[in-house]
């Protein structure tokens, strides 16, 4: 197969976002409606969550869109709370600490109202909004647009946290219809900003659900790797540093160490 070059992929538009941002969140409704008892409490990859955690935390990353004080309000109180947490992470978990409690059937609820309202709003947001930044401490310091964060980062958020859930509910994951395009938006990622740095150029080739076979960095590959495409997805993520990856070891190595915000 030949190797798609991740830097050419491009970004995708705005009406194809929200349609994965809508495939998600039908899967969502039908994730939570299957969870029951003690299920909520079963723990994740995602430091000290349990599954009802990250319904809090998605339910928050909506309400910091609906509301427009809750992001500073929430990015404020992260630091104070969390001070030793990296700031956006911090900030998640104050997401997350703010709906701790709320009963299974109040999480369903209050999840699909605040994000049927949350996705209109992302569709309707006019460009001047969209291009406002914000500056995230990480890996990289690096800005990034309203618009991206809400396009992309939110889709991708909802997608690799049901794979969080199914992981610790023992479920397979459905990684859905548009496994590949959310997959390729990542790989794009991957060379339009910091984050390949100085690796040498590789063929990967991702297995599975949301594969494909691409070419990272520039210049002629020094070899080719494969994993599969969701667990290379987690890897990146910074959820699993024992990634599966096999072939050439300095391919392997490069595509095995490389993280980037998710």
């Amino acid at each position: 197969m030949t190797a798609v070059l991740a830097e050419q992929i491009g970004r995708a538009d705005r009406a194809r976002c929200r349609v994965h941002r809508d495939a998600e969140l039908r899967a969502w409704h039908e994730l939570l409606a299957s969870i029951e008892g003690d299920e909520w409490q079963r723990r994740t990859v995602c430091d000290e969550w349990d599954v009802a955690d990250i319904a809090g935390h998605l339910i928050g990353q909506a309400e910091d869109v609906n509301k427009a004080f809750s992001f500073p309000r929430r990015y404020r109180k992260a630091k104070r709370v969390y001070p030793d947490v990296l700031r956006i992470d911090a900030h998640m978990m104050v997401q997350a600490d703010e709906h701790r409690g709320t009963p299974p059937a109040g999480l369903r609820t209050e999840f699909d109202q605040v994000w049927a309202k949350a996705t209109r709003k992302i569709s309707k947001n006019p460009e001047l909004i969209r291009r406002v930044s914000m500056t995230i401490d990480g890996f990289h310091v690096v800005k990034f647009s309203l618009g991206y964060i809400q396009d992309i980062l939110l889709a991708r958020d909802l997608w690799m946290h049901r794979d969080d859930v199914c992981q610790a509910l023992g479920r397979p994951f459905d990684a859905g219809p548009y496994a590949g395009e959310l997959v390729a938006q990542v790989m794009y990622d991957l060379m339009d900003g910091p984050w390949w740095e100085h690796r040498p150029a590789v063929e990967v080739e991702l297995t599975g659900q949301g594969g494909g076979t691409y070419r990272l960095g520039r210049g002629e590959p020094v070899g080719r790797a494969t994993v599969d495409a969701v667990g290379y997805m987690r890897t990146v993520s910074g959820r699993d540093d024992a990634p599966a990856v096999t072939g050439d070891p300095v391919a392997a190595e490069a595509v095995a160490s490389c993280r980037m915000p998710f």
